[in-house]
């Protein structure tokens, strides 16, 4: 049987001083966006994401580079 594993993410946005979590059983950008674009004041924007895998945090940043938040996966767990 594959393992699967749960991943809790802690997301902030800069602008809106917003933080909120959610668990995720994979990480890429698609997920990421799907958590973050709805708390953005326009759905439209373009994200790029930064990540260290050393630190399992991350930025999330508009299409042009600008720092909008910060992601985090404190710990994983085995589903």
């Amino acid at each position: 049987m594959e393992k699967s594993y749960l991943f809790e993410i802690n997301f902030h946005l800069y602008r809106h001083a917003l933080s909120w979590s959610a668990t995720i059983h994979q990480l890429n950008s698609d997920i990421l966006k799907r958590h973050i674009l709805p708390r953005l004041d326009h759905a439209s924007v373009d994200l790029d994401f930064s990540f260290c895998e050393r630190t399992h945090t991350g930025q999330i940043l508009c299409s042009q580079g600008a720092p909008l938040g910060t992601f985090a996966i404190p710990t994983w767990q085995q589903a």
